[in-house]
């Protein structure tokens, strides 16, 4: 029975690595920060999720827009701004 238990959870994991169809929805009208490597230059708040991304092997598609059809992304991010207006 264990060794049933680690043979699901490994496939399991390996299915969560494998994982390479990443959506980083950037909803958050254009807002940007001070960029953590060049405090003379600003970013956008989806860089830090690229970024992290990037550096993990894992290349991410970004868009201000929300497909239809969302089945084609493993995985799904969203930047929301960096305060509530409402």
């Amino acid at each position: 029975m264990k060794i049933k238990m680690i043979l699901i959870l490994f496939v399991l994991s390996l299915t969560l690595l494998t994982a390479q169809n990443v959506l980083i929805w950037d909803r958050d009208d254009g807002s940007e920060i001070s960029d953590p490597e060049d405090p003379w230059n600003y970013v956008g708040l989806e860089a830090g999720l690229k970024s992290a991304l990037s550096a993990n092997g894992v290349t991410a598609e970004i868009d201000s827009l929300l497909a239809d059809d969302l089945s084609q992304f493993d995985i799904i991010f969203a930047t929301a701004g960096i305060w509530c207006g409402g």
